[in-house]
């Protein structure tokens, strides 16, 4: 074969400009494999001696563009005959479509044809063609082609479909002036094989990529079960190049509605097949159920009953009707597949601890699914599965944090009633006490009693108005943006009113020989909660401390901090030297009725306070060591969820 001067590296650069600006219709390759692609084209020019060669790749819709090319001429004879052709190498204009008449006679589309047509070949396939009319047609004039063959002294093209798993993912073509030898076309099919193979580590490499960013974008989403649906089927549809995805959840039932969906064509298309076929993918309509004799032959209910009851791993079908039915007939779904492309569906069931949660959907342009693609959707699958149950297990966990913070709210609104009722009480008391005493005081004093009367009618309507609410405990202020400082110095006020936060002094002298001191962090973001309970929760844990001091000669101290955690959480401390906790009471003091004080209290104030705190999303511990101290870490998520420290 004779040998033409090979492009120099300042010609390759033009072309692969040329490349890079002209075939932006179809995404990019990875930069890794479109240097191996050049590499070959440029090896099969080289030591081939050919006068050109193309490497082009089966893309979605059947599409066969030009991913690299070389030749042998100076770039200037290259452009020149491109304006003769009125085409380039690589552009919309020179891409060709299996599945477009015009094109069956093409080079490229008969080599492909041949090897789908014989399926996995047990031989490798080429064709040669002495025409470059037959490479370049319908695209080119055969007088133009012809034309180009004298100015380029090609003798003969050839093409050479190179596989993936028994599938057509590109053709290579050469262009020589001398007849391909035996020795030639085995050169040709082993560059073939080199394409296959970097194609097929790019497309492992996109896969595991694309896996990783749906476990990633997973537990950024974990609130959002529907969130978490749309991610996967983002990804299969976006990152791995289907025409279209769909996830349907195993509900209350048994029925098996479409939660997400993604597809690869414009919004027009996508309205014009919902106005025809009736039925938009999220919609009641669209719901099919198990128990239903009328859905039994649906690709999702087969999918999922399987054999014997028992779900199949995955099944596929080539007719969209299989997945359609019997909502929509079958020329409807006939028309939706035409119009779209797809050649098979594919239903993979996913699973939590062996029991069937949804079934993820797959349609594909090319003529089947592969092994490689099955497994790596069934991985997919299953991360839906992951992604739902982590947003599940979130949803529970943020009822029961609900429901611990309504607790809270009752049991405070309750104590808060008693509290109110006792003093009222006590007022009773001291009035009906006088008024037992008045025939035995001066005037002037039975006077005062007498005028007190009013005020005691308010106190007994009072009395009267926090009865009548105490069967409504459940209606509540809306909690507020509250500053957790705010609220330390409330508690401290409450109970040790002597100390005077006002001054700038870190340590204060209390009553009883008893100092506190604090360290509280400017400038900490709001919490979302009621001022009042929030000072009663401090209040409860102060309280602790300033009796376990009174209880233990040798403890005077109490420590008191707050700061903005690591993690953006407001953290607050409460540390004492006073009798300590037992290490056998340690994990009992958060419980309902349990009391240290023998037969004094009730055991409801840490029980009601550790509710409290985690209803409001955050953590409460303890340590302890008996007759050395106590301290309490208090965690509170901050208003905006976002962790940044506010003005």
């Amino acid at each position: 074969m004779a040998h033409l001067p090979a492009t120099s590296k300042r010609q390759q650069d033009v072309l692969q400009t040329n490349f890079a600006d002209n075939n932006a219709e179809f995404p990019p390759l990875a930069p890794e494999l479109q240097r191996t692609l050049q590499q070959i084209v440029d090896d099969v020019v080289e030591r081939l001696g050919c006068v050109g060669a193309i490497l082009a790749t089966l893309e979605p819709g059947n599409a066969l563009p030009t991913r690299a090319y070389s030749v042998s001429f100076a770039p200037e004879l290259l452009g020149q005959l491109e304006k003769q052709l009125g085409v380039g190498l690589v552009g919309p204009k020179s891409v060709v479509y299996l599945d477009e008449g015009k094109h069956r006679d093409n080079l490229s589309v008969r080599a492909v044809k041949l090897v789908q047509q014989n399926g996995a070949p047990k031989r490798d396939y080429y064709l040669i063609s002495d025409n470059l009319y037959d490479l370049f047609r319908p695209v080119v004039s055969k007088k133009l082609s012809d034309l180009a063959q004298r100015l380029t002294g090609i003798r003969q093209v050839a093409a050479v479909p190179f596989l993936l798993d028994g599938e057509v993912v590109g053709n290579l073509f050469a262009a020589s002036q001398v007849e391909f030898s035996r020795r030639d076309t085995d050169f040709l099919i082993a560059f073939g094989h080199q394409a296959a193979n970097a194609i097929q580590s790019q497309r492992h490499l996109a896969e595991t990529q694309a896996l990783e960013r749906v476990i990633l974008a997973l537990q950024a989403s974990i609130t959002d079960e529907v969130q978490v649906l749309q991610t996967v089927v983002d990804a299969v549809v976006q990152k791995l190049g289907y025409v279209g995805a769909m996830v349907a959840t195993l509900e209350r039932g048994n029925a098996l509605p479409v939660r997400a969906f993604a597809v690869d064509f414009g919004t027009e298309l996508l309205h014009y097949l919902e106005t025809r076929l009736g039925i938009s993918p999220i919609s009641p309509r669209s719901v099919v159920y198990l128990d239903e004799g009328r859905y039994k032959d649906n690709l999702s209910v087969r999918a999922v009953t399987g054999n014997n009851g028992r779900p199949v791993k995955f099944l596929v079908s080539n007719q969209l009707y299989d997945l359609f039915r019997p909502i929509v007939n079958r020329p409807l779904s006939a028309l939706a597949q035409r119009l779209t492309g797809i050649k098979q569906v594919l239903a993979v069931p996913f699973f939590l601890d062996d029991e069937v949660v949804g079934n993820l959907f797959v349609a594909t342009r090319k003529p089947q699914f592969l092994p490689r693609e099955i497994v790596i959707l069934t991985s997919f699958g299953q991360q839906a599965a992951v992604g739902i149950r982590n947003a599940r297990l979130y949803r529970k966990a943020e009822e029961r944090r609900q429901i611990a913070q309504m607790f809270a709210r009752m049991a405070f609104s309750a104590a808060a009633s008693v509290h109110g009722l006792r003093n009222n009480i006590s007022a009773f008391r001291t009035f009906l006490g006088l008024v037992q005493m008045t025939a035995h005081l001066p005037l002037d004093r039975r006077q005062r009693v007498l005028d007190s009367s009013d005020e005691v009618l308010g106190r007994l309507n009072e009395a009267a108005d926090i009865l009548d609410n105490l069967h409504k405990p459940w209606e509540q202020k809306p909690d507020v943006p509250t500053n957790v400082n705010n609220c330390l110095i409330w508690a401290v006020r409450e109970l040790l009113p002597e100390v005077k936060f006002e001054l700038p002094e870190e340590s204060f002298e209390a009553r009883d020989g008893l100092r506190l001191h604090r360290a509280l962090a400017d400038n900490l973001p709001l919490i979302l909660t009621l001022p009042d309970m929030l000072i009663e929760a401090f209040r409860v844990i102060i309280k602790n401390g300033v009796e376990a001091l009174l209880e233990h000669e040798k403890g005077s101290d109490i420590w008191i901090e707050s700061r903005l955690g690591a993690n953006g959480a407001i953290e607050v401390t409460f540390r004492d030297n006073g009798i300590g906790i037992k290490p056998e009471n340690l994990n009992k003091i958060f419980e309902m009725g349990w009391s240290s004080k023998k037969g004094q209290g009730m055991g409801f104030g840490l029980f009601w306070t550790r509710d409290y705190v985690e209803g409001l999303g955050g953590t409460i511990t303890v340590e302890s060591e008996w007759k050395k101290g106590t301290a309490f870490h208090l965690t509170l998520p901050p208003a905006d969820g976002s962790g940044q420290t506010r003005p």
